[in-house]
């Protein structure tokens, strides 16, 4: 054992270029297991100071003071007694060895959202709708996602900007790609989440990825899982993406797209993994962090996972689990987090930049529901509670998937109140009203929207409370509701809340088209409008405004700010009418179908909506709140699956049927219906289903709720 108490030592850097500078390096004192215990001493550029008393087995390496971020692959390690000998005369490093001590810092960046889960997505894909039908016994979308005041899912993606984001650093390598371990890896992540997966290799020519029976497997398997879907560790987006790319790929193909993609590699690679870094969540729900790491090995990938925590009813709680559902990011790549667990707490980061404007403060509706719905299909206003002539789909809304869509069952409705209006704004009131579509105007009794409101708020850096808008009466007014401004610090109210909600589903608002108008009102309760406007209230220096096109808005110079929306709760309507062998028609509850194989096979049906732009008699009632149709067959218990097209020398968005008189389908003959990979069977059982979709939107997505599906049972022979 080395008893002196201090050694100086000069160091000679092999290889060490003209242009290059010595670097400073630490010794560490280790124990047993070989981790650094004590900085013993250090080169600082011209001498080496160490002092080894005591000490028996040492290490060199990078110079730091944190020695928990000293990594093994960047320490050299010796026996003191044995070197300190051998280098009285002088340290000679080999360029091997002194080059690890030059410092690597990695550095990784990113931000933190809470949003819905992605898969919901697909449940609103009119396409994808007949088989997902089939899972609603699963409860993919709970009931904890409908509108309420309390956002437990958000419409869009909030940020999160409080908590601690650990980062873990795994590096995988790989002598080779193995494309179908990849493929069953991936499925084995995926089949967790409640939407089905197709076959890792495509049974035919058509790639079309969700079929009956993928459907049927999968609720099947949701249904018999005890364990309930983890909200913090779901599989990202991407991963799904890369399964339906990669199935259809060569394996050439596919061991380049997954070379291009180093986050795939931990799937099917060796990896180790450690944690490297930690940092807080910052405004805008941003982080960064550098850390020191050592060289990257040849034929290896650095890929980075993260948690995220956040303490939870005073419990510090992991909300997002990067390692376990197995998402990964590159070194160089921006870490975009979004976690789906509902507990999470997004920002406070104040009412989020304005709509476009001329500068003056104004109020306004902002969006329906989702942040992107800018409602502005109705006529300019007129007056107060006025509008122009209305026109025939005033009021609807053009989505994704179809053009003049109804509002329906309940509409988060956020409103914009500039900053600058604190002094002279206090509360709000929103009041719908039936319409006149001849005048415009506003007709019948009001219907003042007044279910409670009440926004969450941190009252403490990591505790939330609720507070409650209204209703309120001031004065000689009644149900209205305190405007929340973001301007002092005891209004840190969470992103992405209501105003109000709108249940158009109630008794209150059979279907039509109605006026929601805007008023403002002062701490005392008196109604304000704005400068020069006619009609009742105080002139106040503001404006109202309202959306004018997707991306402009317009001031509205009256005491009020009216919009129209056409309000609709009636579902779709359908039914399988008969069976139709050859064409006639046959209503019988149990059909046994025998005949040649160039029989056709056909049905009588009914697909419509009794609302629309377009009603019926009108011919063709090709615009009404029906969006499509469609009607699927399938042989057996997982036999193969087809379709009938729409009635003939139509489409499959008009409606049919309304006038009581059913039509049929497009045809099919027994022979395709029966044949099996190349082989036509006698005869087997089957099931076709029509499935009608409604166009109706809540702001965020088409409601499923208001389709209609129904199946039928028959069986086919082939004779003669």
């Amino acid at each position: 054992m080395f008893t002196e108490k201090s050694i100086e030592l000069r160091v000679t850097f092999v290889d060490l270029g003209c242009n290059e500078q010595p670097p400073q390096f630490g010794a560490y004192q280790l124990d047993d297991a070989g981790r650094p215990i004590r900085k013993i001493g250090a080169y600082d550029g011209k001498v080496f100071r160490i002092e080894p008393a005591n000490v028996q087995l040492f290490a060199l390496g990078p110079n730091v003071d944190d020695l928990s971020s000293l990594q093994a692959d960047n320490l050299i390690t010796y026996r003191l007694p044995q070197k300190i000998d051998e280098w009285r005369n002088g340290a000679v490093l080999a360029r091997d060895i002194w080059s690890r001590f030059i410092p690597l810092f990695t550095c990784v960046t990113g931000t933190v959202r809470k949003c819905r889960p992605w898969y919901w997505q697909l449940f609103d894909d009119i396409r994808l709708a007949p088989a997902l039908s089939l899972m609603q016994s699963t409860r993919i979308k709970p009931i904890t996602a409908e509108v309420n005041q309390h956002i437990v899912f958000p419409f869009g993606c909030l940020p999160v900007c409080d908590g601690m984001v650990e980062v873990y650093e795994r590096e995988c390598c790989c002598p080779y790609i193995p494309i179908p371990i990849l493929l069953d890896r991936l499925r084995e992540i995926l089949r967790h989440l409640p939407i089905p997966l197709p076959d890792p290799i495509p049974t035919g020519p058509d790639p079309t990825p969700i079929t009956a029976r993928m459907v049927q497997t999968q609720a099947s398997t949701l249904q018999a899982r005890a364990a309930q879907l983890d909200f913090s560790a779901i599989p990202p987006e991407n991963l799904h993406t890369d399964y339906l790319a990669l199935r259809t790929m060569s394996n050439e193909m596919a061991t380049q797209y997954v070379q291009q993609r180093t986050y795939l590699w931990p799937l099917f690679c060796q990896c180790s993994v450690r944690k490297v870094a930690q940092t807080s969540i910052q405004p805008g729900g941003r982080f960064d962090v550098c850390f020191l790491r050592p060289p990257r090995r040849p034929n290896c990938v650095i890929t980075y996972a993260y948690k995220v925590k956040q303490i939870i009813n005073g419990v510090l709680t992991v909300v997002y689990d990067g390692l376990a559902a197995h998402q990964y990011f590159g070194a160089s790549e921006p870490a975009n987090i979004r976690t789906y667990n509902p507990v999470v707490r997004t920002c406070a980061d104040g009412p989020g930049y304005p709509p476009p404007n001329d500068g003056a403060p104004f109020v306004m509706l902002e969006y329906v529901t989702g942040p992107g719905t800018r409602h502005f299909n109705f006529p300019v206003q007129k007056g107060e509670k006025q509008v122009d002539t209305l026109g025939a789909n005033h009021g609807t809304y053009t989505t994704s998937y179809a053009p003049d869509c109804p509002w329906a069952t309940r509409l988060g409705l956020r409103l914009w109140f500039s900053p600058d209006l604190e002094p002279i704004a206090t509360y709000y009131r929103l009041t719908a009203y039936a319409v006149d579509s001849a005048s415009g105007l506003a007709v019948g009794a009001p219907n003042v929207l007044k279910d409670s409101v009440t926004w969450d708020k941190f009252v403490t850096d990591q505790i939330v409370g609720p507070e409650t808008l209204g209703p309120v009466s001031v004065g000689t007014e009644q149900n209205l509701f305190r405007i929340p401004y973001w301007n002092n610090t005891d209004h840190r109210y969470l992103s992405g809340q209501f105003h109000q909600v709108w249940n158009t589903a109630s008794s209150n608002f059979p279907d039509g088209k109605y006026m929601l108008i805007i008023e403002v009102f002062d701490k005392s309760g008196n109604r304000i409008k704005p400068t020069g406007a006619p009609g009742a209230g105080t002139p106040a220096n503001f404006q109202f405004r309202r959306w004018q096109s997707a991306i402009e808005t317009q001031s509205v110079p009256f005491a009020d700010v009216a919009h129209i929306f056409w309000i609709d709760n009636t579902p779709v309507s359908g039914k399988i009418v008969d069976l139709r062998k050859g064409g006639i028609a046959n209503t019988g509850e149990c059909q046994y179908m025998s005949g040649p194989g160039s029989t056709t096979f056909a049905i009588g049906f009914k697909a419509y909506h009794v609302h629309g732009v377009t009603t019926y008699p009108t011919s063709p009632d090709d615009d009404s709140f029906m969006a499509s149709y469609s009607i699927h067959w399938q042989r057996g218990l997982n036999g193969n699956t087809g379709t009938l097209g729409p009635a003939a020398g139509g489409n499959n968005h008009t409606d049919v049927g309304e006038d009581g008189v059913p039509v049929s389908s497009g045809t099919e003959t027994f022979a395709n219906m029966l044949t099996s990979m190349g082989t036509v069977l006698q005869r087997c059982t089957f099931s076709v289903s029509l499935y009608v979709a409604a166009k109706h939107f809540d702001g965020y997505g088409r409601i499923s709720a208001y389709d209609y599906p129904q199946t039928a049972s028959f069986a086919l022979e082939i004779t003669g």
